[in-house]
């Protein structure tokens, strides 16, 4: 079946067709995708196609061998664990930036977005609320690289592969959000870094749990 996009904007839009699908796993971790026949599916040239891989492959998404192709890259326990490990770096480092010297209107901001994870009643709800409070998070070191950096962090998108349109740990992981929140309001670096180091390990147990679950990979 050949599935026909419209021109307008179709880099984007190849993208995000085949974002979607390796978020979905399919196919699943390890598979190759082939440009050649991707860009006969969706009815466009392999330029579009190619400029899709590209960019899933800085997402870390897929990866590329020379002279082989591009595949699924298969989420594992040491990929997550390396992904969170680098994620925790980089919300310290801004905590240590902004603790202690955040204005009033940018808490309140911090603390409404903290409210709207608390509201999140679906899977899709809470990764779109998760991922505004915590750029919030790290915008407030005023620092555009650290900001890019962590957007580039491929342990986000994993975990929409790990959790599969399910809101697990949703109870608890709002609680540590709040947590987290109220350190900022209270001027205490300290009882935020360890609000962040709790939020950091919650993610990534729920994650290695799910691996575990699947057999070692997703």
């Amino acid at each position: 079946m050949v599935t026909t996009l419209s021109r307008t904007n179709l880099n984007d839009q190849v993208y995000a067709t085949l974002r979607e699908r390796v978020l979905q796993r399919e196919p699943g971790p390890g598979a190759k995708l082939s440009l050649h026949e991707l860009a006969t599916e969706l009815g466009v040239s392999r330029s579009p196609v190619h400029h899709a891989l590209t960019r899933l492959v800085s997402e870390g998404l897929i990866s590329v061998k020379a002279r082989r192709g591009y595949y699924v890259m298969p989420v594992t326990p040491t990929v997550v664990s390396d992904g969170y490990n680098v994620r925790l770096a980089l919300e310290l480092h801004a905590a240590e930036r902004t603790v202690g010297s955040t204005k009033p209107a940018p808490l309140a901001a911090f603390r409404a977005l903290m409210e709207a994870s608390e509201r999140a009643i679906s899977q899709e709800d809470w990764d779109t609320a998760n991922a505004a409070f915590h750029e919030f998070q790290i915008g407030l070191a005023g620092n555009a690289i650290l900001s890019h950096a962590y957007s580039e962090l491929s342990v986000n998108l994993m975990m929409q592969v790990i959790r599969s349109g399910k809101l697990e740990g949703g109870y608890y992981l709002v609680r540590e959000h709040r947590q987290i929140v109220e350190a900022f309001e209270a001027s205490d670096l300290t009882r935020a870094q360890q609000a962040i180091r709790a939020h950091i390990q919650s993610g990534k147990q729920i994650a290695l749990d799910a691996i575990e679950r699947a057999g070692g990979e997703l």
